[in-house]
């Protein structure tokens, strides 16, 4: 079974980080629908930085909706306990993917149950977002940067801070070399069956190599 427009349900430890967060809903345009729940909010408010926007002034500034609240979390027992109800709101919301920092948190088994995939955020902006839409997100983010003020070509660099992969996939946008800071990628990126480009669910027959089917690879 496909989707054209998969729902992606975002975790609150994406939600608290800003840029990742603009990067997730500014490059929904390349064909995805965000969306997160009243549980994931509150808990992003409280680690978001002092300095940055509220979660709900982001949420209504961008014309999203909160998702339902799932039921029943108990029931994913290979889940992290502070994470079932994540995972079920995510259920609810009928995700495709739920986007989080930590992928190994949520179990393999309770995610097929529900037919949601957990993807680490920097991999899934490198095989969702398309470059343009990519690109005009730079744009964007930097028209609103003051003291000190960016270009798009300095935030495309900076931004291989905390997403690599996202860099990696467009590094020939602008003739920038990536900072790095030194820290290692989670050893587990992606959990589930469906197939991040094709959007095609594989069987657990069908290995799938950091979120790809092989035909699609």
């Amino acid at each position: 079974m496909t989707n054209d427009e998969p729902i992606v349900f975002l975790d609150s430890n994406v939600i608290a980080k800003a840029v990742s967060r603009t990067l997730m809903l500014r490059c929904a345009l390349s064909g995805y629908t965000v969306v997160w729940s009243v549980l994931a909010e509150q808990q992003a408010e409280k680690n978001r930085s002092a300095r940055t926007t509220s979660v709900a002034a982001v949420r209504e500034r961008a014309e999203l909706l909160l998702g339902p609240t799932g039921q029943t979390p108990q029931r994913f027992a290979t889940t992290s306990p502070t994470d079932r109800q994540i995972l079920a709101d995510a259920e609810a919301c009928g995700a495709t993917f739920l986007v989080t920092e930590d992928v190994d948190d949520f179990g393999a088994s309770d995610l097929a149950s529900v037919g949601v995939s957990a993807v680490n955020h920097d991999l899934f902006l490198a095989e969702r977002a398309h470059r343009d839409v990519y690109r005009q997100a730079l744009v964007d983010m930097v028209s609103g940067m003051r003291n000190p003020s960016r270009t798009p070509a300095e935030l495309h660099s900076m931004i291989a801070r905390q997403h690599p992969r996202l860099f990696a996939a467009h590094a020939d946008l602008y003739d920038v070399e990536p900072q790095t800071t030194g820290h290692a990628e989670p050893a587990e990126l992606f959990r589930g069956r469906t197939c991040l480009r094709c959007l095609v669910t594989q069987s657990d027959a069908v290995p799938l190599v950091d979120g790809v089917c092989p035909t699609c690879r």
